[in-house]
């Protein structure tokens, strides 16, 4: 997957083929980190074609989704799944940021506790449920721990 375009602390809207992916009704998934699979033949990035990305630099802001929809659906929750090819090791993290002008600048990680990841199951493994979530754009911040391994990191909109 690309990573977020346009210069970095820039604070005027991006525009780019990487626009936000929008995620309007619930169910709607997208992957913000991975790669199409070596076996796979064709787009768009799904579960049954998703692999790890390459090792990330020391840290790598995602292409962006977009939290578009009726506004009779209410405000937006997410899920955000993240899987690693191996231990992430010490350091990793990965920060749910939001904002509502699509500029690197207007990204902030919330205070609140679940928007950051640090821990992850035996499997290397991570979900978090956002409800609601504010923002109209969401992406995430990955900071590379001690050890060198591949992600992939999936944002499903649950309403």
């Amino acid at each position: 997957m690309p990573s977020f375009p346009g210069p970095a602390a820039g604070t005027a809207p991006v525009l780019s083929n990487a626009s936000p992916i929008g995620l309007v009704t619930p169910g709607d998934s997208c992957y913000v980190i991975g790669q199409l699979a070596a076996s796979a033949t064709q787009l768009p990035v799904s579960d049954s074609n998703v692999a790890f990305e390459s090792t990330a630099a020391a840290t790598e802001a995602s292409i962006a989704v977009a939290l578009a929809g009726r506004e009779t659906q209410g405000p937006a929750a997410v899920s955000v799944e993240v899987a690693y090819s191996g231990v992430p090791g010490a350091g990793e993290s990965i920060q749910i940021q939001e904002a509502d002008t699509h500029a690197d600048a207007f990204f902030i990680t919330p205070s609140n506790a679940s928007y950051t990841m640090t821990v992850f199951n035996a499997n290397n493994v991570a979900r978090v449920d956002l409800s609601p979530t504010g923002g109209k754009y969401l992406r995430v911040l990955r900071t590379k721990g001690a050890n060198a391994v591949g992600c992939t990191v999936k944002f499903t909109r649950l309403a």
